[in-house]
């Protein structure tokens, strides 16, 4: 299973796996709706981010998604990261936000190739740096909204036992 950080190292150092941080990965709920969370997958020789729902890029939009604002070569973060996406603490969208930079950081990615919704080749590094850049204030807004749901008592706990620890992901 990917849960299992020793899986996710099988195709090192060629390929990368990781698990995002502030997101539910084994049971996201609700089922039908959050597509948040996804292995990021990446291919080292290639300079390729694989990533499923949780970046959309628009290359070439449909219809429906023009209707809505999604224009060609635009990126966007997939919307359930407004309700279901994430954990509902204070902390999770930062986590999720600080993990991002992390895999930046990490890996030198040219292209991306997203699920469903496009490849970008050349340039991706830079415009997953600009979205993220831009969602600080959605970030922030979805923080102060969980922070005003839970009080300092009833606050789940943000990521699972082995999985998204600060500094090391798997643990």
């Amino acid at each position: 299973s990917l849960e299992d950080c020793q899986t996710r190292k099988i195709w090192e150092p060629e390929v990368e796996l990781r698990i995002p941080a502030g997101a539910e990965f084994v049971n996201p709920l609700p089922e039908t709706s959050n597509h948040f969370v996804s292995v990021f997958v990446f291919h080292r020789p290639s300079r390729t981010l694989h990533v499923d729902d949780t970046i959309a890029y628009g290359d070439h939009p449909s219809f429906l998604l023009k209707l809505i604002g999604f224009k060609h070569g635009s990126m966007a973060f997939h919307p359930s990261i407004k309700g279901p996406g994430l954990y509902s603490t204070p902390e999770a969208p930062f986590e999720f936000r600080n993990w991002m930079k992390t895999i930046l950081n990490d890996w030198p990615f040219d292209n991306i190739c997203c699920a469903h919704n496009g490849v970008k080749i050349g340039g991706a590094h830079d415009q997953v740096i600009e979205l993220v850049n831009l969602a600080e204030p959605l970030f922030k807004k979805l923080s102060e909204k969980n922070r005003k749901k839970h009080s300092s008592h009833d606050v789940p706990a943000a990521n699972p036992s082995n999985m998204n620890v600060s500094g090391d992901e798997c643990g």
